[in-house]
């Protein structure tokens, strides 16, 4: 079972994860392409800017919680047991589900080691194939095309950052169709991850809310991107106490 529900005007599936990894290979079945958002609130954010971004999350099958912020904001709209599903837990039930995948992007090398090491863990893995050589601009469109097709992937997990891994996604939905493509999803940084060039948060973090901190002490460079945090967090608080007033 899922629930929709918006924050700031975004819309966000309210997931159950282990419900969700079963439902992938019917996905992969399906006739039609499943694109996928892993939302947080820096995306949500740069939605309020650009019309555009506003757009491609609005067209978007499914919009997962990535966000421990969004998670928190949903949980102040009144909506309990609000479960993360993120980049990194994608492609990991992908490769613990038997879905051929195919890895796009990343880091230098990072697609091609991800591939090696989560074969190597999961002996149900189908990694159909890997390449961090491209970029998200249209130039490297057909050769990235051309290596999924050849590879007779059924998921494509794409590593270009947001938003540009989603507008790669929505500019290329029909030649990934063509090519027998049925899940798409924009993983962030997650094989930089599952190649282990970068590390997760530890749990105890992850239980705190503190990823965000663990992750911004370990790439400095995030500061910038994370200053619109605070903003989001009274806008969204906002937005939910508007709401219970309303349903009072």
């Amino acid at each position: 079972m899922s629930r929709r529900a918006t924050v700031l005007g975004c819309p966000v599936d309210i997931l159950d994860p282990a419900a969700f990894k079963l439902l992938l290979p019917d996905h992969a079945a399906g006739d039609h392409l499943t694109d996928i958002v892993t939302l947080n609130p820096e995306q949500i954010m740069a939605a309020r800017r650009d019309p555009a971004v506003a757009g491609l999350l609005q067209r978007a099958q499914i919009c997962t919680v990535d966000g421990v912020g969004l998670a928190l904001a949903l949980r102040a709209q009144g909506i309990p047991d609000v479960r993360r599903i993120t980049g990194v837990d994608l492609v990991t039930s992908l490769a613990e589900v038997r879905v051929p995948t195919f890895l796009l992007g990343g880091a230098p090398g990072a697609a091609e080691e991800a591939a090696r090491r989560l074969s190597a863990r999961f002996a149900t893995a189908q990694i159909a194939g890997s390449w961090s050589g491209g970029t998200p601009r249209e130039k490297d469109d057909l050769q990235s095309i051309a290596r999924i097709a050849l590879s007779g992937a059924k998921a494509v997990a794409v590593a270009y950052g947001a938003p540009a891994q989603t507008e790669w996604i929505e500019r290329n939905r029909a030649a990934l169709q063509e090519a027998g493509v049925r899940i798409a999803i924009g993983v962030g940084g997650s094989l930089d991850y599952h190649a282990g060039f970068v590390r997760r948060a530890p749990g105890w973090a992850q239980g705190l809310g503190l990823e965000w901190l663990f992750r911004l002490i370990a790439e400095p460079w995030r500061l910038r991107r994370q200053l619109v945090l605070p903003q989001f967090a009274v806008l969204a608080l906002a937005e939910a106490i508007r709401g219970r007033i309303g349903h009072r």
